[in-house]
């Protein structure tokens, strides 16, 4: 059924075509509204740099993780990843900062990581070697052998123990890998295993020695109980030995009063 104006005549192509576009117009806006908001909710750059700062810690949770297990457990310095080279000059604020923030970075409640219990732990016993490190006369006998061990390293180098860490000859292409301060790390390492063993050893000896003198000090304690034991049973049979004794001295008497005569 044809449409039909006012006036009986039919509307004209080109006013059909404008009441269509207004039709189309009244709808479409809408449309891409809807779109354009999806795409900023999906493409939005801070969504994405919060997605990505996630992503980045979390994978920095655990990376720090892996390296505390890793790390040498004889040496504080490398479970705290702080530079332990004596030329560092590495300070009591030093120490307390890096270990706030590795303990935040690894702490259970913030990390869930098969062995993130485990590697917290070791960051509090070298939280407790920092206590020790922060006491000059417990911090000096490490610092001592981190000192040797570089010194060790520059004699294999065939280099005087006073050069400096910056020294040309200390560098690429000059010094292949490792570089300086892996070298004096291994050594380092190396020196504390030496240290560490000869410990345990004096302490089996001490423990050894201990254990023997002990078991002398008991000898000598049983052997005087014996002899007092044996002092009191003595004083108890005295009286019966003193009687037996004067009854015998009475039947000697006796016998000499009275000899028999031989018929």
């Amino acid at each position: 059924m044809s449409t039909t104006q006012a006036d009986g005549s039919r509307p004209s192509a080109s006013a059909a075509s404008a009441s269509s576009s207004t039709l189309d117009k009244g709808k479409r806006p809408a449309s891409s509204s809807t779109a354009t908001a999806a795409d900023a909710d999906l493409f939005d750059d801070s969504e994405l740099d919060r997605i990505f700062n996630q992503e980045a810690s979390q994978v920095a949770r655990e990376a720090e993780v892996m390296r505390v297990l890793a790390a040498f457990k004889l040496n504080p310095y490398e479970i705290l990843d702080l530079n332990w080279m004596p030329s560092a000059g590495t300070t009591d604020s030093d120490i307390q900062k890096t270990y706030r923030k590795k303990s935040l970075l690894i702490h259970p409640d913030k990390l869930k990581h098969p062995r993130g219990i485990e590697a917290f732990d070791l960051l509090k016993k070298a939280r407790r070697a920092q206590t020790e490190l922060s006491d000059p006369a417990k911090r000096k006998p490490l610092d001592e052998t981190i000192t040797d061990a570089r010194m060790l390293v520059l004699r294999e180098l065939r280099l005087p123990r006073e050069t400096p860490d910056d020294d040309e000859r200390l560098r690429p292409p000059k010094l292949p890998a490792p570089d300086l301060k892996e070298r004096v790390r291994k050594k380092t390492k190396d020196l504390l295993i030496e240290d560490e063993l000869r410990r345990r050893r004096v302490q089996k000896m001490t423990m050894i020695a201990e254990g023997a003198e002990a078991k002398r000090v008991e000898d000598a304690v049983a052997e005087k109980k014996r002899k007092m034991e044996e002092k009191e049973r003595w004083e108890e049979k005295r009286e019966d030995r003193v009687h037996d004794w004067r009854n015998f001295n009475k039947k000697r008497k006796t016998k000499k009063k009275n000899p028999q005569l031989l018929g």
